[in-house]
Formats: structure tokens, C-alpha cells, sequence
């Protein structure tokens, strides 16, 4: 049984929605590689982090979620990661047993937080439509969040299995909630980009087979949106030619090739600058 179409509001979804990714690319970026960082070494507290998602979550809800099953599935898992810290603190004191359990609560919530968003944002890039340079941004956007997700995954493991990822010393993982949170997105996007220093190891045999069906991931996606979006640039254009006269379709064919030439040669810098 299918839920009923939700939008929000249809007039500003339709204007704004490529223009979206682009915003939310750029918070992406900042709670992954500027306040992750700082909510570890305590410069700033975590609630930078919750109000980040906050943002993210308003922005998904507005313009691409259609269903009210997908806003209450993000209302909810939002909810589970925003409040649960506090409480996880708490109970961390007084039972050790129970404290574990709230955090892969939490765990859980933020992962099916961070799979209705990619699923929401890897549906609309990749679906019918002119390709822009927001689109670009947002595939961008996707292989991050595929990072945040392997990440939590690696955190809920690393919780159950009990050092299922480990220094090279043999040190386990830091206890801290803003440690928790730092040392496995940094495994994980060291994993997704191949770098592999090799300060953390994953020690379990099934981390290790994640480990790499994320790097399998990491080098396959450039490869794989690329070719998506030279086809829907491809395909948007020779509709949009269709409707012109024969005479005009030549030139239009000529500036096609040219057009998808460059989004092949500028797309993968653009993942490269993002990488970097």
C-alpha cells in the first residue's frame, strides 16, 4: 500500500531544486571536514552538528520529499540522533549496558537519516532532466553521503563486535561521543578515496570485507555518474533539437557534441576538487 504524494511546496521545489544540491553539498562539506574535527578536540560542541542536519533535513523535506512516509521517517531518525547524545551521556555513568544500546539506537537513526537523504538526493540527480552544473555538485554530494553511511556502519560494528577497527598499535577506538563520530568518518572516507595510511585497520573479518566493497564503491562511481550524466545531457538535448526545424537540428547536433565533450573532460575535476 502506497502512501499519498506529499510535496510541500510544488512552486518553489520546481525553481530551486538543482540550485539545492549545491547548498547542500556545501553543508555536507562543512559539518565533514570542519566541525566533525572540532566537535573531537571540543573546540565547539556537537550542536553545531544537530543544527547542520537540522538544515539539511528542512531542505530534503521542502523540495525533494514527495511522500509523508519519507518526512516522518526523517522527523524520526533526526529526533533519535539530536536527542539521543544527551541521554547516551547520562546512562553512560550510571549503566555501561544500557548506554551501549542507546548509542547504536542512535547509530540507527542517524543511518536511516543519511539513507533517506542520499536516496532523495541521488533521485534527483540522476533523474530526467538538464544536466546543470548543481546536478555535477550533487553527485558529489551522493559519494560523500555514501561516506557519512559507511561510516555509521563502521561505528555500529566497532560498538556490537567490540574493536572490530583498531589502531596499528593495536589501540581501540576513542570513547567520546565527538571521537566516536570522527575516527570512523575518517576511516571511512580514507577507505572510499583509497588513500590508506594505515593508522586505522579494520581488525574483523566482515569490517574488512565493507572496507572493501566501499573502496570497490569509491573507485567505480566517478566512472559510473559521469557516463549517467553525458546520457541525460544527451538525451534532454536531442529532445529539446526534436522540436526545431530540420535545418537548425545540424547546429544543434554540433554544440550536443560539444556540450558533452566538456561535462566528460570537467566533471572529474570537479570530483577531484571536492576530494581535495
Amino acid at each position: 500500500m502506497h502512501l499519498p504524494k506529499f510535496d510541500v511546496a510544488t512552486g518553489w521545489h520546481l525553481r530551486n531544486s538543482d540550485a539545492c544540491l549545491s547548498a547542500l553539498l556545501i553543508i555536507q562539506c562543512l559539518m565533514t571536514f570542519v566541525l566533525v574535527p572540532l566537535v573531537a578536540v571540543q573546540v565547539v560542541g556537537p550542536w553545531f552538528i544537530d543544527a547542520g542536519l537540522l538544515l539539511f533535513a528542512v531542505i530534503c523535506a521542502t523540495v525533494y520529499a514527495e511522500r509523508i512516509g519519507v518526512l516522518l521517517g526523517l522527523l524520526c531518525s533526526l529526533l533519535a540522533i539530536v536527542t539521543g547524545p544527551a541521554v547516551w551521556a547520562n546512562l553512560r555513568v550510571h549503566d555501561a549496558a544500557n548506554a551501549v544500546t542507546l548509542h547504536e539506537t542512535i547509530l540507527f537513526g542517524a543511518f536511516c537519516f543519511n539513507a533517506l537523504i542520499t536516496g532523495l538526493v541521488t533521485r534527483h540527480t540522476f533523474g530526467a532532466g538538464r544536466v546543470t552544473r548543481h546536478r555535477i555538485l550533487g553527485a558529489v554530494l551522493v559519494y560523500l553521503n555514501v561516506a557519512v553511511l559507511f561510516s555509521t556502519v563502521f561505528d555500529i560494528l566497532d560498538t556490537s563486535l567490540g574493536g572490530a577497527i583498531r589502531y596499528a598499535g593495536g589501540a581501540m577506538l576513542g570513547t567520546g561521543p565527538g571521537v566516536r563520530r570522527a575516527e570512523p568518518t575518517y576511516f571511512s572516507l580514507t577507505t572510499l578515496t583509497t588513500c590508506g595510511y594505515g593508522d586505522l585497520v579494520p581488525v574483523h573479518p566482515f569490517v574488512r570485507s565493507l572496507a572493501t566493497l566501499e573502496a570497490l564503491f569509491g573507485q567505480l562511481f566517478p566512472a559510473t555518474f559521469v557516463a549517467r550524466l553525458v546520457a541525460l545531457h544527451l538525451t534532454h538535448a536531442e529532445d529539446a533539437g526534436s522540436s526545431k526545424p530540420a535545418g537548425a537540428r545540424t547546429d544543434s547536433h554540433a554544440a550536443l557534441n560539444t556540450d558533452a565533450s566538456r561535462l566528460v573532460r570537467d566533471a572529474p575535476a570537479s570530483l577531484n576538487q571536492a576530494r581535495d
